[in-house]
């Protein structure tokens, strides 16, 4: 129903009211029904307005690179050749082969397509089909 941007927008808005973090679920439930947040995201976004946070998008963490950098590492080595296989475009990146496997298929849309041989010399009746 509600983004969890939108609701935590909805957070900040009761905390500068001085609502409790019990209250903002409780209003939160009645908004949102089952698609409401729970409570400890709920305490955890209070606690933190309530101790000077502005922003109410999810800041960046460290770890492993989102799918969306994958995403355009796989696109620019694609852009300069398209004829990479999945084994050299996972050695270059450092992803999983089944990764970019992933990516390419699901995310980018993409699929293998392999040409057929056809004969140098075709016959009246092969140029015609």
């Amino acid at each position: 129903m509600f983004s969890k941007q939108e609701q935590r927008s909805w957070i900040k808005i009761e905390c500068a009211r001085g609502r409790t973090a019990q209250q903002c679920h409780q209003g939160l439930q009645e908004a949102c029904g089952e698609s409401a947040l729970p409570y400890r995201t709920v305490a955890r976004w209070v606690k933190a307005f309530n101790e000077g946070r502005q922003n109410v998008v999810d800041m960046r963490q460290p770890g492993r690179p989102s799918v969306s950098e994958e995403m355009y590492a796989l696109t620019a080595l694609l852009d300069s050749d398209r004829r990479h296989t999945i084994r050299k475009l996972a050695r270059e990146t450092g992803l999983a082969h089944t990764t970019v496997l992933h990516i390419l298929k699901e995310r980018l849309g993409m699929r293998k397509t392999a040409s057929r041989r056809v004969a140098h010399d075709l016959t009246e009746m092969q140029k015609w089909l």
